[in-house]
């Protein structure tokens, strides 16, 4: 970018002082410049990580989800195709494909409230690992943030909390229907063995929300990005002056 100066020359008198423009050349900023301070900002790489994982949370609750559907069944005297496992005609069947719907919409509920309050999280709180992460001390750091958002973090915790109860339950009763179902038309080992696992997938989802939740007030850990940090401090950005 070019700025222009106004400067006088000292060299002839003040009756003769004429004006000389002289360019002032600004260098801007190249896109590797930009590019690099925006990936080491904390903020983004906390939301690059939530995306990635939350890729990957879709496909391992859309299997452990729908485990009528998924898991390997003999219908009659083949194994089943994906349309027969769907449209089921039995009584029980018909429920138990029911609570696979069911399941899977309750936790992408829990996901879209999740993803709320992670970007909670990540917009008015930091990850500083030279202050305390007690409760009382985090509770203290707080108090610099406007009560609104110290108010909305505390609710989409709580939200957060109750929406991880009811995938629970749904869970539950999900596996129950869906393992006499699954029983009733077992092909072979691949039977047990996809079972199993599509289950375990979502066991892991639901021990993940129970252990993020179930802290005190003011202890919010992350729900995606690994080794389970704490959100203990206020984003410089968001500090209101006292």
């Amino acid at each position: 970018m070019t700025e222009l100066q106004l400067s006088v020359s000292d060299d002839v008198a003040p009756e003769q002082t004429s004006l000389v423009y002289q360019p002032i050349v600004t260098k801007r900023a190249s896109f590797m410049d930009n590019l690099r301070e925006k990936t080491s900002d904390q903020d983004f790489q906390q939301r690059t990580g939530v995306l990635i994982t939350f890729l990957l949370e879709i496909y391992r609750v859309l299997m452990g989800a729908f485990l009528v559907v998924f898991v390997p069944q003999k219908c009659f005297d083949h194994s089943c195709s994906l349309s027969e496992t769907i449209h089921r005609t039995g009584e029980l069947e018909v429920i138990a494909v029911s609570f696979n719907s069911l399941t899977m919409l309750t936790f992408l509920f829990l996901y879209g409230i999740e993803i709320r309050r992670e970007n909670k999280l990540i917009s008015y709180l930091d990850v500083n690992r030279f202050t305390p992460v007690d409760n009382d001390s985090v509770g203290t750091c707080l108090e610099k943030l406007p009560k609104d958002k110290h108010d909305a973090i505390l609710k989409f915790d709580k939200y957060y909390q109750q929406a991880g109860y009811l995938a629970t339950v749904m869970y539950i009763l999900n596996a129950i229907f869906s393992s006499i179902v699954v029983y009733s038309n077992y092909l072979d080992t691949t039977t047990v063995t996809v079972y199993i696992t599509n289950l375990l997938f979502m066991a892991l989802k639901v021990a993940d929300v129970y252990s993020t939740v179930n802290t005190k007030k003011n202890v919010f850990y992350s729900a995606y990005l690994k080794d389970k940090i704490q959100y203990n401090d206020v984003d410089p950005d968001k500090v209101i002056i006292l």
